[in-house]
């Protein structure tokens, strides 16, 4: 049996196992297919067209209490006020934009990043096209849901064969793995 090493867990990476457990052990061993995707390049461009006054594309890094390597890279920030921010296309994996956020919330946290006043950064997942905002906090049962996370990816790291692929759902579709799981 081929022993995988536990690579960086990143944001993103938290997004694709709420949403696709199989999706994310597929990318744990490297196979990122978004570069094939339209609604990536789509996300891409929207993201480098808005908010370009902001200061973007803040790399963080941490250690999890588990001590696996974290990584994240935030879309924007204003340091002035406290408030990251993640930019995203549509509202269809809602859920998953959340943790995300909440995840780079929590880097900051674990590197003892605060606001000028002393409180912990709060997020804001913007999205654009459709006009909207919406606040997301960090509280210290999802710092504790977070860290579970990272132990089920670290699971799925070690794991020599894939989760069962999901009975078909609407976001499948439009998922870069779609062709892989259901081709």
């Amino acid at each position: 049996m081929k022993t995988h090493t536990i690579p960086r867990i990143g944001g993103m990476l938290i997004g694709y196992y709420l949403i696709c457990p199989r999706k994310a052990w597929l990318s744990l061993r490297g196979l990122w297919m978004e570069q094939e995707s339209d609604t990536v390049a789509i996300g891409r461009q929207l993201d480098e067209q808005s908010y370009g006054r902001e200061v973007k594309h803040i790399e963080l890094e941490a250690l999890a209490p588990c001590g696996t390597g974290l990584v994240g890279k935030i879309d924007w920030a204003n340091l002035k006020t406290g408030v990251l921010h993640e930019t995203k296309k549509g509202r269809s994996c809602e859920e998953a934009h959340r943790w995300q956020l909440r995840f780079y919330l929590w880097l900051l946290k674990l590197n003892g990043v605060c606001s000028k006043d002393g409180s912990p950064f709060n997020g804001m997942l913007d999205y654009p096209t459709l006009r909207r905002r919406e606040h997301v906090s960090l509280s210290t049962e999802e710092e504790v849901q977070l860290a579970a996370m990272i132990r089920a990816l670290r699971q799925l790291a070690m794991s020599s064969e894939p989760p069962e692929r999901l009975s078909r759902r609407s976001f499948c579709k439009t998922c870069a793995f779609e062709e892989l799981c259901y081709g």
